[in-house]
């Protein structure tokens, strides 16, 4: 009973996966948040392969695919979650480097087991195997922090109940799965067809989305629009927004949240929320306040006053809370650090 349960959500989920990829063809080329989600879609759907057909043995290419796949899937799971959700539009080598790690040690185990005729449980390939669980364990456990940590920054609607989720079912899949499943290695037989069965409920979830709104209101490149820019027109409640930014400077305050600030303005947060978003551009309530921020200290840095002022001091006065953020964003709107734009101003 419990088998055809699986065989039923593996085949269900599975469809649901081709949809999601047949919906994103159209934005593959242009965006790399794309490639990362239907790289892990594709993953998903080869693991799920041996649920539906039945096991697969480690004796031709196409099998060596599908062992590869379902052990590249919390790195690539990693990936998507640090690129989407934290807006890190271009990902670093190292982070790449991070994610394939555990499926290059099971790979190099396993075809270290076959050519010396080893058993699986052997001893020396232990050690390899705890410590690839530990690493999938850490890869999926980050990704949730990520997930669950800028929630409340994220100004896309329909993004934020992806972000919902996908931290309920990755929640219910590290407990359940990981940590029963590998850590604890219970034989318990409702397991697996609870596994299929949340891969299909996610998978459902995020086709609806897709379906319900533009697929790029998810994944595409945040652009941040000037707040100075001129609107044809304003509302009111947009002109009490920057006037309340430029006159107060509430931007300066450490750890300002969006509700803190819906409140300074009278502003209901979800009609804040959609203000920032659709009226000014920006997909990340962070960037709306560091816009501000960075405007203050490029201003700062160009005056006489604070020449010798340390840089350090300029950005915990603008509200950053440390200075790596700082130099993070303003060298994204520069393109220069803040020394270097402060030297080449100078000159």
């Amino acid at each position: 009973m419990m088998d055809q349960i699986s065989h039923f959500f593996a085949q269900f989920a599975f469809a649901q996966m081709v949809i999601a990829i047949l919906l994103l063809l159209p934005l593959l080329a242009n965006s790399q948040q794309v490639r990362l989600y239907c790289s892990l879609v594709v993953c998903a759907s080869l693991y799920l392969l041996p649920n539906i057909f039945g096991s697969f043995t480690l004796d031709n290419l196409f099998a060596w695919l599908i062992f590869i796949a379902g052990n590249l899937l919390p790195g690539v799971f990693y990936l998507v979650c640090v690129s989407l959700f934290r807006e890190q539009v271009k990902l670093k080598s190292w982070q790449f480097s991070l994610a394939t790690t555990p499926a290059i040690i099971l790979l190099v185990a396993q075809m270290v087991q076959i050519n010396l005729n080893l058993e699986s449980d052997s001893a020396i390939l232990y050690p390899s195997k705890v410590f690839v669980l530990i690493l999938d364990l850490g890869l999926a456990c980050y990704a949730l922090f990520v997930a669950i940590k800028s929630w409340r920054n994220d100004l896309v609607a329909d993004r934020r109940i992806v972000r919902g989720g996908v931290i309920s079912i990755a929640a219910t899949y590290i407990i359940l799965v990981i940590l029963l499943g590998q850590v604890v290695q219970v034989n318990w037989s409702w397991l697996n067809p609870l596994e299929m069965a949340l891969l299909a409920l996610l998978m459902t979830g995020l086709n609806f989305y897709m379906f319900r709104v533009k697929p790029d209101s998810l994944f595409a490149k945040p652009v941040n629009t000037e707040v100075n820019e001129a609107l044809p027109v304003e509302d009111a409640a947009l002109q009490s927004l920057k006037q309340t930014m430029l006159d107060e400077s509430l931007y300066k305050q450490e750890g300002l949240t969006i509700s803190q600030l819906s409140k300074s303005i009278g502003i209901a947060e979800h009609k804040l929320r959609v203000l920032i978003n659709t009226e000014l551009g920006y997909r990340n309530f962070n960037d709306f306040l560091n816009y501000y921020r960075i405007q203050y200290v490029s201003e700062k840095l160009l005056t006489n006053e604070h020449k010798t002022t340390p840089i350090l001091s300029l950005a915990m006065e603008a509200g950053f809370r440390s200075l790596s953020s700082f130099n993070r964003a303003f060298k994204m709107t520069h393109n220069a650090t803040p020394s270097e734009y402060r030297k080449n101003q100078s000159a």
